[in-house]
């Protein structure tokens, strides 16, 4: 008796093995990312004959055990949405983070390294929606940026210059003085009064100017850099005329979020921290540097001639 026992104790470990092994097998050797391809393939006629392989992103920075990545980093995301031309239609046209560069999960989270759905997807923002709705706390905006800071592939971009960008990678939107001063006059009036009173209104007194009255296009150009709030030189366009709170502490998009009723309640701390970051005196140096000025000597001499 104890001999069939054994035997079959014997066989039923057997096919337990041997079902382990087979299952073990077949995810070796037609892993999901595999499966996912095919579907993609499948239904898409422009991808058919394509080959199955892993496709990855080879990113700046070293992953770290605490975030399950180790060594040089990678997103391969792309080998699962392997359809470019969809990843394209639903992403803005003029989207400044280019996931060929900075990966996809610097702004929709998850897992990068991973080719499993689970994992790749855990913690992960779906959508604009889950972008802008997840990021109630300023520690999740820091942690953003410091991650586009260790991506830029410009190295000398300060970390002050990832903060403008907004939840969904796209740059935050400028609010204007009046959001901050609601607020602020009453924290901060001296401050407040004194910028209301001169640098909020130079551009009134530019406009007043000889030269920038005589001055072509091309010439007037030269002072929105700086006599203008939130200025996109590359495309010639400014959000509000004067230098106001947003040209010194950037655009004020994210503040205003987090400082507002988000949770039935102004977070006062949460502005506190985004406001230390993002800051930096470095920008001063932006305009207020020697020979600013020099292309107004030289328009004013022509205007004189032109008088004469």
């Amino acid at each position: 008796m104890d001999h069939y026992v054994k035997l079959i104790w014997l066989v039923t470990l057997s096919f337990l093995l041997l079902g382990v092994s087979g299952v073990w097998f077949y995810k070796e050797f037609n892993p999901e990312w595999k499966q996912h391809q095919r579907a993609e393939i499948q239904e898409n006629e422009a991808l058919k004959g394509k080959r199955l392989e892993i496709k990855q992103i080879l990113l700046k920075g070293e992953g770290l055990w605490s975030n399950q990545e180790s060594g040089q980093r990678v997103d391969r995301c792309m080998t699962c949405h392997i359809d470019e031309e969809k990843i394209v239609e639903k992403h803005p046209k003029d989207l400044p983070i280019p996931y060929d560069v900075y990966g996809c999960t610097v702004c929709h989270g998850g897992n990068g390294r991973a080719l499993e759905s689970e994992p790749a997807h855990e913690h992960m923002y779906s959508d604009r929606d889950a972008m802008q709705e997840g990021r109630y706390y300023a520690d999740e905006f820091i942690k953003m940026w410091k991650r586009l800071r260790v991506l830029n592939p410009e190295e000398e971009i300060r970390l002050r210059r990832e903060s403008f960008f907004g939840p969904t990678g796209q740059y935050q939107l400028y609010v204007g003085n009046k959001e901050c001063v609601e607020c602020h006059k009453k924290t901060n009036p001296e401050h407040v009064n004194r910028w209301s009173a001169t640098k909020f209104k130079t551009f009134e007194r530019i406009e007043k100017e000889p030269d920038y009255k005589n001055g072509d296009a091309s010439y007037k150009k030269q002072c929105y850099k700086c006599h203008t709030t939130g200025y996109r030189e590359d495309k010639e366009i400014y959000a509000a005329k004067g230098v106001g709170c947003e040209s010194c502490h950037g655009p004020g998009e994210v503040y205003a979020y987090l400082m507002q009723a988000v949770r039935d309640e102004s977070d006062v701390e949460q502005g506190q921290k985004l406001a230390k970051i993002s800051f930096d005196f470095a920008i001063c140096g932006d305009c207020h540097i020697p020979k600013r000025h020099e292309m107004r000597q030289k328009n004013k001499k022509n205007i004189k001639a032109g008088e004469n």
